[in-house]
């Protein structure tokens, strides 16, 4: 997801002298209104005077999507000229087995003359109008000015997770792991299976939608994606190139189209930005890294950096390669941060899941628990077979936070032991406490980058 920057970010000032700016925005009152197709030269023109991008191949594609409309920006303008951005996205995003509907905020942006003036602030609140509207449950952004963010109701949350090494550091490693088996393996005499890698092909796109969603099906945080959406994500090209990993030798037959395909990395600039494998070829994981790594001492890409959950063992190989592991809140300075739209619509959405944990804890049920959300009260309500969510009632057990606090506990970034502050969140009895821990686990959310990355 292209980064949204805040009205502060620096920009090169205009020809106007600030004396002239001064005039030109003595009478001037921010108004939204949305784009049309009309606007598309005037607003691409204009997010590349201030950004230096994007192409005109990833402004294109941006209107391509299926389920993109002019009205997702919302623009400023002054008589023709536009003097702020916003751009809106709609995904899901995958939460156990749940799908939450949320939008994307990007490429806010006003000229430097016009900046102060209340261009962003218009641009937001009218952005939480429409994604409410459209029936998104929270907004996400990256950026790098979170506290400018912050002030307006956004609160980071998820981390990233990624490691880098050379290339020639990961090779050297992955043969070493290929070489010194584990002696249960040796004992037991297993060979795995021999694996060719090589370029995807349009053809195989079944293949990449099954495995994606075997991957992320009861994880937390990837977007779902559909048959439509791929299509649109491959033909946008922000990637170098796509790798296969296949069961058996690749050799040229009619029935070419029938081998399974049991992994695919996607690669750019010595970056794997997505890398999905079946949980029955372990090993193709490592050999689609070998090849990437071949392929980045080929065009002189140094270091390799693989973006992957921070469970996946390919890290622990570049950290024993030499490389780094970087699962913090923040990289480069940008982090990601979301808004909470409607609380009592998540919760709702999110009840039948908070069932599911309590059985699987094994708590007694029924079960209440109350939550004191700034000046709004809900209560969790679990019997035996069913649960609900009621307003205006807490209970006897409940917990005490603002509306930041409770996007990121629903969402899985808080840790609700740690988190216990009188200035973060509270619970009224130690119930409350060890009821919350086991419906609100940390689940370390965290969204592939390939969804993203320009073209």
């Amino acid at each position: 997801m292209s980064s949204a920057v805040p009205v502060g970010v620096r920009a090169p000032w205009s020809t106007v002298a600030k004396s002239d700016a001064n005039a030109m925005w003595r009478d001037f009152q921010p108004h939204v209104t949305p784009a049309s197709a009309a606007d598309q030269t005037l607003i691409h023109s204009f997010l590349v005077s201030i950004f230096q991008q994007p192409s005109l191949a990833e402004f294109h594609a941006q209107t391509e999507d299926s389920l993109y409309e002019w009205t997702d920006r919302l623009l400023v303008k002054r008589g023709s000229q536009i003097v702020s951005h916003l751009r809106l996205t709609k995904h899901e995003m995958q939460f156990e087995n749940l799908h939450l509907p949320f939008a994307g905020v990007h490429d806010l942006a006003t000229l430097p003359e016009y900046r102060q003036r209340g261009c962003a602030n218009e641009l937001l609140q009218a952005a939480d109008v429409q994604m409410a509207a459209e029936g998104a449950d929270f907004g996400l952004l990256r950026t790098h000015r979170p506290e400018w963010f912050a002030k307006r109701g956004w609160v980071v949350c998820g981390r990233h997770s990624y490691s880098e090494a050379g290339a020639r550091d990961i090779l050297s490693k992955l043969n070493g792991h290929q070489t010194r088996q584990p002696d249960a393996w040796v004992m037991e005499e297993v060979t795995p299976p021999s694996l060719s890698i090589r370029l995807w092909r349009h053809f195989e796109e079944a293949a990449l939608y099954r495995l994606y969603e075997e991957n992320t099906v009861g994880t937390y945080g990837p977007l779902v994606r559909n048959e439509s959406y791929w299509r649109w994500l491959i033909s946008r090209r922000g990637y170098d190139s796509i790798y296969v990993a296949i069961n058996g030798p690749d050799k040229l037959q009619l029935d070419e189209e029938l081998k399974p395909i049991v992994g695919y990395a996607v690669v750019k600039d010595g970056r794997i930005l997505e890398l999905m494998t079946s949980a029955e070829y372990p090993q193709a994981a490592a050999q689609l890294m070998e090849r990437a790594c071949g392929d980045a001492i080929e065009r002189d890409h140094h270091p390799v950096r693989l973006d992957a959950p921070r469970h996946h063992p390919l890290h622990q190989v570049l950290v024993e390669a030499g490389g780094q592991y970087h699962g913090g809140l923040a990289a480069h300075n940008m982090v990601w941060m979301v808004k909470l739209l409607e609380p009592l619509k998540l919760l709702r959405r999110l009840a039948p899941l908070f069932h599911r944990r309590a059985k699987q804890a094994q708590m007694s049920l029924p079960l209440e628990l109350g939550i004191q959300c700034d000046d709004e009260k809900f209560r969790i309500v679990l019997s035996r077979r069913t649960s609900r969510i009621e307003r205006g009632k807490l209970g006897r057990s409940y917990l005490c936070m603002q509306r930041k606090q409770l996007a990121q506990l629903l969402l899985g970034h808080l840790n609700v032991a740690e988190a216990m502050d009188p200035e973060r969140l509270t619970a009224s009895t130690r119930v409350a406490a060890e009821t919350a821990q086991r419906l609100f686990p940390p689940t370390s959310p965290w969204l592939p980058p390939l969804d993203g990355v320009p073209t």
